[in-house]
């Protein structure tokens, strides 16, 4: 048997192969990328189709969640079958006020359009470019403690995002603004519009702290414009109560958190000013100010500011800046006249003159230095008055320093007060951190003369010196130092007093009587007067008062009470020389610091000097002399200790 044959390899039956994995990947993926490309294409050309209809209760839900309140929207359409920028419309919104309001609408529009770029949209960049609104109704509303009815009460996180101006074409048609700002003290109303022939118009009337007033807000048109470009705008508020006008340009359109501006503003009173700007000013006397101002975010630049508040001249530039929640202040203000009396309005005067006519003149002034309205404040004020003015006469002739204020401690430094001769210089600091303030002084004297401050320069001279070192709690700079403890010190050395004064002093009656007849303008040395007095809880005691001069020692006792200043001071002295006769009496000082009355040598207080009161001293000193006057112990001539004055000052001046 024969075998078949074998054929050869090109004649053997062929074999279809196996299909690769990556060749069936590839095809799946084309196929992938086909279907994901038309569903791209379906997409795109659906977005531009998109039906905005739909998202009205979208719309409805997501305002009322983001501004608190009931939103209702009639209906919402767009311009065009087809558009990546359609204009959306929506009819017949409602924005209810807030319950906190009340009853009604906080916005009421019967159309507003929006340009709408769709790719934005998805994107979350949605910052239109242009709108249009046609018969709308505001109303704004914040109540005496500044709660915002524009604002929801439930606070959001802010998001960081592109702030720069994008609106390029606005128009309003057919408006209505109405505000009503309890804490302001402003209620006006008035028609809004903006249009491409006279730009934005807002013109109100109303009242303004129950005056009449009107508001009126220009700006440049918004159509078609770059809205990053300069955007000027004006604004003037015009009352008796406040005259304010504002000239100025944002960095781009309706830019309010960046703008710069030129301000003016008169008005009886500081305060009335702060109604609107807000910055925790005080009543005055009428003002008539002028500067440039700077709004950059959160912060404000004063640039410059000049003018008037009743007499007082004044310059000066600040920055505020805001981080965290606090504000910090830096300010210089120069003054070519001030008046300390300018810092109080007509309702202060009166207050201020009732207080003094129920309590009498007081010296040390009720100054409120409670901060508990500035707990979030800090910040720096360097500050001169080259002249200063009162009403009632001042010995201060200008002030300067350095004030500091961080969390509540206010710190004075540099104070450099000048007087008629003389000026005073040092710290004060008020302490405001936890209870009721605490007053801290630090003050010296020096340049001062004694006839300068007694008036008589015939009568007694030397240059003076005093450190004054106190600390008190209290709302007012009076309340503090009623309470106060520490000490108040006063030295002369090197001067003269007339001699028929030391003889008084001296209580050396005879020798009174001879100089006042032979020698009125003789004068001896005045070694020393020192007042060193000791305060514990208001109460000032002398450690020591005491006077040596080259004819009579003499030393004084009692107490100041700083609460109503009164004063309860006896001085005693004896003569250097043989008093043939002495005087009965020491001298008392009693009334007040702001009006002290003073019982010489046996007088009464009120009375005059006359013949009668003359005799009756010479009958007490005689009877005193001829042992028939009972004369208490204080009184009695003993031989004067000479003051160790080297001694005393240095300790006074400590």
């Amino acid at each position: 048997m024969t075998n078949p044959p074998v054929p050869a390899p090109s004649e053997q039956p062929a074999i279809s192969p196996t299909p690769k994995p990556r060749s069936r990947l590839r095809s799946r993926l084309l196929v992938s990328a086909v279907v994901g490309s038309a569903l791209v294409v379906v997409g795109v050309v659906a977005l531009g189709a998109f039906p905005f209809g739909l998202l009205r209760g979208t719309i409805e839900n997501r305002l009322s969640a983001a501004l608190d309140t009931k939103v209702q929207v009639g209906s919402v359409t767009r311009d065009s079958v087809f558009s990546y920028t359609p204009i959306v419309s929506v009819h017949d919104v409602q924005i209810a006020q807030p319950a906190w309001v009340g009853p009604g609408d906080l916005v009421r529009v019967a159309t507003a359009s929006v340009r709408v770029p769709v790719l934005s949209l998805l994107l979350g960049k949605f910052r239109p470019d242009k709108v249009s609104i046609d018969g709308a109704r505001i109303a704004l509303v914040r109540d005496v403690s500044g709660r915002e009815n524009w604002k929801p009460e439930r606070k959001k996180p802010k998001r960081e995002g592109d702030n720069r101006p994008s609106l390029s074409d606005l128009t309003i048609t057919n408006s209505q603004v109405v505000i009503s700002d309890a804490k302001r003290g402003l209620i006006v109303g008035g028609p809004l519009s903006v249009d491409a022939r006279n730009g934005l118009r807002y013109a109100a009337t109303g009242t303004f702290q129950d005056t009449p007033a009107t508001l009126d807000l220009t700006g440049g048109k918004i159509t078609g414009i770059d809205p990053t470009a300069p955007y000027p705008f004006k604004a003037t508020l015009a009352s008796p109560a406040l005259r304010m006008a504002v000239n100025g340009q944002m960095r781009g359109v309706l830019d309010t958190r960046h703008f710069s501006a030129d301000i003016t503003a008169r008005a009886p009173t500081l305060k009335n000013l702060d109604r609107i700007i807000e910055a925790g000013l005080f009543g005055s006397q009428p003002i008539n100010l002028a500067g440039k101002i700077r709004h950059d975010g959160r912060d404000w630049y004063v640039d410059k500011i000049a003018g008037s508040m009743g007499r007082s001249l004044f310059s000066g530039v600040a920055t505020i800046h805001k981080d965290g929640g606090r504000t910090n202040i830096d300010a210089k203000v120069d003054a070519r006249q001030f008046d300390f009396d300018d810092l109080a309005d007509a309702e202060g005067r009166a207050k201020s003159a009732a207080r003094k006519a129920a309590i009498g003149p007081r010296v040390i002034p009720p100054t409120r230095i409670n901060l508990s309205k500035m707990g979030k404040t800090d910040g720096r004020l360097v500050f001169v008055a080259h002249r200063l003015l009162s009403s009632g006469g001042t010995v201060f002739k200008s002030l300067s320093g350095s004030l500091t204020l961080d969390h509540r401690v206010i710190t004075v430094r540099n104070v450099v007060a000048t007087l008629a001769s003389g000026r005073m210089t040092g710290t004060v600091k008020v302490d405001h951190r936890s209870g009721t303030p605490k007053l801290a002084i630090d003050l010296r004297l020096a340049g001062l003369t004694l006839d300068s401050l007694v008036g008589q320069p015939k009568m007694i001279s030397g240059p003076v010196r005093g450190h004054i070192v106190m600390t008190g709690q209290g709302d007012t700079v009076r309340a503090a130092m009623a309470h106060a403890s520490g000490k108040a010190a006063i030295v002369a050395t090197d001067g003269h007093v007339q001699r028929m004064v030391a003889d008084v002093l001296g209580q050396n009656l005879s020798g009174a009587v001879a100089h006042a007849i032979g020698g009125p303008s003789e004068t001896v040395p005045l070694r020393c007067l020192v007042a060193n007095f000791r305060a514990t809880g208001g109460v000032l005691t002398p450690n020591p008062l005491a006077i040596d001069t080259g004819a009579s020692v003499g030393r004084g006792s009692g107490r100041i009470v700083l609460d109503g200043e009164r004063l309860e001071l006896t001085l005693a002295g004896a003569s250097k020389s043989n008093a043939l006769l002495r005087i009965a009496d020491p001298i008392h000082v009693r009334g007040t610091l702001g009006s002290p009355t003073v019982t010489v040598a046996g007088l009464g207080a009120s009375e005059k000097p006359t013949a009668g009161g003359v005799l009756r001293v010479l009958g007490r000193s005689i009877g005193q002399a001829l042992g028939i006057t009972k004369t208490p112990p204080s009184a009695a001539g003993r031989p004067p200790t000479t003051v160790n004055c080297s001694a005393a000052v240095a300790l006074a001046l400590r």
